[in-house]
């Protein structure tokens, strides 16, 4: 905008008259201009270095310019400086900003920016550096940071609408090499991380009252709790916004400070929603040049809710407490490897009586030689991080003071602790675990070597896939055993048996009743060589899917029948017993005639002590009456042809207790009756303690997201909001359905629609991590606020990004009253 003469000159000449300065309300009154236009031709004044600006307590005062040539002080400056016209032409820039781009400044000046080194000095960042410029060419001001540029120099660069000479639109450029300031060291990163914490979190009510008792000044924090605008406040009689007994008590509090010139605190009651709250007050006086009161500034804060706060954290603190005593894992807090804080299954895990003899010592004692150099690097990577970290579970080796050596899995976690670094250490002991898993390996090695070794062909087959045979099968069948291995089963059929055959499997795999043993006919690998065999087939999961296990016997020679099927009895026996599941055979009746190993060591009987009486009265039911009469109800129905399968507990040694994928599939003869119930049950207790740990998880992010103090949203890939907290609701003025009906852009100020949206993409192309800004929001009704924001991704389990959360914390006292649409 070009000055208006007139206007401009009033302004000089009131300022003129003046020289000790006026603020903006005086200098409206001596021109007889609305404060808006003395506003704009002040900040014209101001760019084009005619006005000097100095601060005033809460007010500004204006005088006319008393210095040396701009172009002249902007040449000496360390700072780069360049002044663009309309057209981004260079119509100033100084000795260090030429430097910079290595070429002398008269060379530079007339150039368009677009056509000089600038470019290539600023790279990736110059297209948006230009829409910055643009931006300011049309009377946007913009602040913020730029870099790594040439030289991995980082600049803080303030982009402001400028008056040329003659009143010519342009614009100014200042940037400041910040470079030092990035490399500052952690204790300084972490001193600002809190100052900047303490500073968005402040709910203060900031005010200024002026000698005829009028408002000059209130903060949108204080207008929002009046329920106006600062706007709407500003230039009203205090004693008009409260009730009377209030306002009385506020006045005499004031005329005490004007009076006496002194600063005043004091504490008081409010009523505020219907329930009394309790503010603490604190006056200033605000004196002009000759030491009189010009205005009194104010500013009051809410302790209720400090002392609500304190209440709550003294609860949080006693939760924390409570449920570290009651955690089943051992739990150490240890600082800089120094145990400070142990709970009760940490004493029991270290074999010791009492948390005195752990607390005070360093963690690196309990500690097995063979993961002390593990444990020394994460000890060290916790001392050197500021920000809280958690390190991946692993598992590793500790000696208790007895020399005990136990093997636990480890999740170690950092948080803040007065001024330092504090680790929480989760211990769980799988000593247990990891012999049985030696034993399971054992088994399974004794079990591979009883089928490679086994005389009967032993095949696992889904559909017609062949996916296992041994080298008995391969011999059966004149070939190798990778000659059979990924091909069709029906291949090996004879023609007049396949369907048959085939059919059985398929009426397996779906859980129908079928026949495990009965008589084909198979073919050679020749194709052309017929062999009688006696196949045996089971339904097992392999691989995650159904799948049929079973074994065939050449019984071509009837001659060898005989001793043909004691030694596959004798080999069906080992399978039976080296399976790791609970297995047994039961009659129609109910009757146990037989058990394999595991399902007796795990009770600790005998093979007599359990067969050849009712199922339901072993061990592995007893003191549960529903347990058992679930069991005589599946029986009853198996026996009726009835596949059955259900999950339930058994009973095991002492007071051990799994849990178990337990059925009872039925076994016809070659007449279609029942002859027997195969019992079978498998261990699920690790299954089913992980699907509790992600129900227990899960609810804790519930309670986390729906309660907690900031505003939260997850948003999908298309930035539609797809869940909202209770506070992000409040803060944009919306109901929850209202705001899952919205993207990001919605309820986004049109200013930050691109700087977010690019951050987005970057958040999804991988680029970033994470991004932090504050930006600018529009309330549902119409209203600008601020919010500090931080975006993390949401991954699904192969590490795709699905959708991202958002944390959101309103800015106080940095809330725009212009409305938005």
């Amino acid at each position: 905008m070009v000055l208006r003469q007139q206007t401009a000159e009033l302004i000089r000449e009131v300022l003129k008259k003046n020289p000790q300065g006026l603020n903006i309300t005086e200098i409206v009154r001596q021109i007889r201009v609305n404060r808006n236009t003395a506003g704009r031709y002040l900040e014209k004044l101001l760019v084009s270095g005619q006005v000097e600006l100095r601060h005033l307590g809460m007010a500004k005062i204006y005088a006319l310019a008393n210095r040396v040539p701009v172009s002249a002080v902007l040449s000496i400056s360390s700072e780069c400086i360049l002044q663009l016209d309309s057209s981004t032409r260079i119509v100033f820039i100084n000795d260090t900003f030429s430097r910079f781009l290595s070429v002398p400044a008269n060379e530079l000046a007339g150039k368009n920016i677009e056509y000089t080194p600038l470019v290539t000095a600023f790279d990736d960042l110059f297209p948006a550096f230009m829409d910055r410029v643009h931006a300011g060419l049309e009377g946007t001001e913009w602040r913020g940071e730029l870099g790594p540029v040439r030289g991995g120099i980082y600049f803080s660069y303030r982009i402001a609408p400028t008056a040329l000479d003659h009143g010519q639109k342009g614009v100014s450029v200042i940037l400041e090499d910040i470079t030092a300031a990035k490399m500052a060291g952690a204790c300084l990163r972490e001193s600002e991380e809190r100052y900047r914490l303490l500073a968005e979190s402040s709910s203060d009510l900031i005010f200024v009252i002026d000698a005829d008792d009028r408002v000059e000044y209130v903060n949108s924090y204080a207008a929002a709790f009046l329920g106006t605008t600062p706007a709407e406040v500003t230039g009203k009689a205090r004693a008009l916004l409260f009730p009377p007994q209030i306002a009385h008590r506020q006045g005499k509090m004031l005329q005490e400070v004007f009076s006496t010139g002194k600063s005043l605190h004091s504490e008081g009651p409010l009523p505020v929603d219907g329930e009394m709250r309790w503010f603490d007050y604190v006056l200033v006086p605000l004196k002009s040049p000759d030491g009189s009161v010009r205005s009194v500034m104010g500013i009051s804060r809410d302790i209720s809710g400090r002392k609500q706060a304190e209440e709550t954290l003294k609860n949080s603190e006693e939760r924390y407490r409570r449920l570290l005593q009651q955690s089943f894992d051992a739990i150490v807090i240890h600082k800089k490897g120094i145990i400070t804080l142990v709970n009760e299954a940490a004493v029991a895990l270290a074999g010791v009586s009492s948390p005195d003899e752990l607390v005070g010592k360093p963690i690196l004692d309990f500690v097995h030689p063979g993961s002390r150099e593990l444990v020394q690097a994460r000890v060290a990577t916790f001392t050197d991080q500021s920000r809280p970290l958690t390190v991946a579970l692993a598992e590793e080796k500790f000696v208790r003071p007895d020399g005990k050596i136990i093997d636990a899995e480890v999740l170690a976690t950092s948080f803040p602790d007065d001024g330092g670094v504090a680790v929480q250490v989760v211990f769980r002991d799988i000593t247990r675990k990891k012999e049985l898993a030696e034993a399971l390996r054992q088994s399974e090695e004794k079990y591979r070597t009883l089928v490679e070794h086994s005389q009967n062909g032993v095949f696992i087959i889904q559909g017609r896939k062949i996916l296992y045979v041994n080298s008995a099968f391969a011999r059966i069948l004149g070939g190798r055993t990778e000659d059979f291995t990924g091909g069709d089963f029906g291949a090996c059929i004879a023609p007049e048996d396949r369907d048959r055959v085939l059919d059985i499997g398929h009426r397996r795999q779906r859980g129908e009743p079928v026949p495990e043993t009965y008589e084909c006919i198979l073919l050679k690998r020749d194709g052309t060589t017929r062999v009688i065999v006696s196949l045996d087939a089971g339904l097992i999961q392999y691989q995650g899917a159904p799948a049929s296990m079973g074994t065939i016997r050449d019984i071509t020679e009837q001659k060898h029948a005989e001793a043909e099927l004691r030694e596959s009895s004798g080999m069906l026996r080992a399978i039976f017993d080296s399976t790791f599941q609970f297995t047994g055979l039961v009659t129609p009746k109910g009757i146990l005639t037989d058990v394999n190993r595991t399902a007796l060591d795990f009770t600790g009987i005998t093979r007599d002590e359990a067969v050849n009486r009712p199922f339901w009265e072993g061990r592995w039911w007893q003191g549960d009456t529903v347990r058992v009469q679930q069991l005589r109800e599946a029986i009853s129905k198996a026996a009726s042809g009835t596949f059955v399968r259900y999950e339930t507990m058994v009973q095991g040694v002492g007071v051990a207790v799994v849990d178990v994928d337990f059925s009872l599939k039925p076994v016809f003869d070659p007449q279609g009756n029942i002859r027997l119930l195969i019992a079978e049950g498998r261990d699920i207790t690790a299954r089913r303690r992980a699907e509790d740990a992600l129900r227990e998880s899960e609810e804790r992010f519930r309670r986390v997201f729906e309660d907690g103090p900031l505003g939260m949203a997850i948003v999908d890939r298309n930035r539609r909001f797809v869940s909202v907290n209770r506070m992000c609701c409040e803060m944009f003025g919306y109901s929850e359905d209202e705001l899952r009906k919205k993207t990001i852009e919605d309820v986004t100020h049109p200013d930050n629609r691109d700087e977010d949206a690019a951050q987005m993409q970057k958040l999804y192309a991988g680029k970033i991590t994470r991004y932090r800004t504050e930006k600018r929001y529009i309330r549902k009704d119409g209203s600008v606020c601020w919010g500090s924001l931080t975006v993390s991704p949401l991954r699904d389990k192969n590490g795709k990004i699905v959708s991202t959360i958002g944390l959101v914390e309103e800015i106080a006292g940095r809330t725009e009253t212009k409305e938005v649409s």
